[in-house]
């Protein structure tokens, strides 16, 4: 039994850490597009994309304290939305 508990150990392990990783690069990857729609003025020339991207960067970052990976996730994938929609309203920043 001791033996089987440690496989499934060795086996898992690299499973949950690449989640983590995972879960690591998509919030760092909304909050990369959610600062170039900010420097791109999309406060001002769309603001409703503006603070569904920001609310739900705050709801991402909310769920990576509470250790919730795949709402980490789930919440970092929209917030990249509504910054991708947000930089196309303000015509892409400067260019």
């Amino acid at each position: 039994m001791n033996r089987i508990c440690k496989a499934l150990l060795v086996l898992l392990l690299p499973v949950f850490l690449a989640a983590g990783c995972t879960s690591a690069a998509a919030l760092k990857n909304a909050k990369t597009d959610f600062a170039k729609a900010k420097a791109a003025g999309a406060e001002t020339k769309a603001p409703y994309e503006y603070y569904q991207a920001e609310a739900y960067l705050d709801l991402a970052n909310h769920e990576r304290a509470e250790g919730d990976r795949a709402g980490v996730r789930d919440f970092s994938a929209k917030s990249q939305k509504f910054s991708a929609e947000a930089l196309q309203k303000t015509g892409g920043g400067a260019k």
